[in-house]
């Protein structure tokens, strides 16, 4: 049980360092809209500022996304563990099973894309003409994150978040 808990820890920890990468590309993604503005005043305006900003935002999501599993932030119900306690436990390796079907599907499906659009060359239809492989490893990184995070949770399904059992250890 304790290796299952280190595990669980570490695999934890691993999301959370994509999280803070996350973090700084957040702190950091203001920086090319403030150029985009100044540029603009001068007469010349960046013309990759909104397309790779935007690609950063969908990054940042994914690459957060277990920290959130782990932390409780993300949409939940409660009605079952907070009526039967008892159900709390088993729900909670449930959730975890589902997160980690979840991301493995994401991982598959995200690889997948990347893979054809790297072999086809894709590119968008902007003046970059940035290869569209590089915007969808969002969705790989993304399905990475939360299928360890849901590993994680059925690894010790009691630290799923702190505050999804504690509701039934109430009563």
């Amino acid at each position: 049980m304790r290796q299952r808990r280190r595990a669980a820890a570490a695999l934890t920890t691993v999301c959370r360092w994509l999280c803070i990468a996350a973090a700084v590309l957040a702190i950091a993604l203001p920086l090319p809209v403030v150029w985009e503005v100044v540029m603009n005043a001068a007469g010349t305006p960046p013309v990759w500022v909104f397309e790779t900003t935007g690609y950063a935002i969908i990054l940042l999501a994914f690459a957060a996304s277990g920290y959130g599993l782990h932390t409780g932030h993300h949409f939940r119900v409660t009605l079952l563990p907070d009526k039967f306690p008892r159900l709390a436990l088993p729900l909670a390796r449930l959730s975890g099973a589902l997160e980690l079907g979840f991301g493995l599907v994401l991982l598959v499906a995200g690889i997948n894309q990347v893979g054809i659009d790297w072999a086809q060359d894709l590119r968008s239809d902007s003046l970059l003409a940035i290869p569209q492989y590089l915007p969808q490893l969002a969705f790989p990184i993304g399905g990475l994150v939360i299928g360890l995070q849901g590993l994680a949770h059925l690894l010790d399904p009691a630290a799923a978040s702190p505050t999804e059992l504690g509701h039934a250890n109430r009563e």
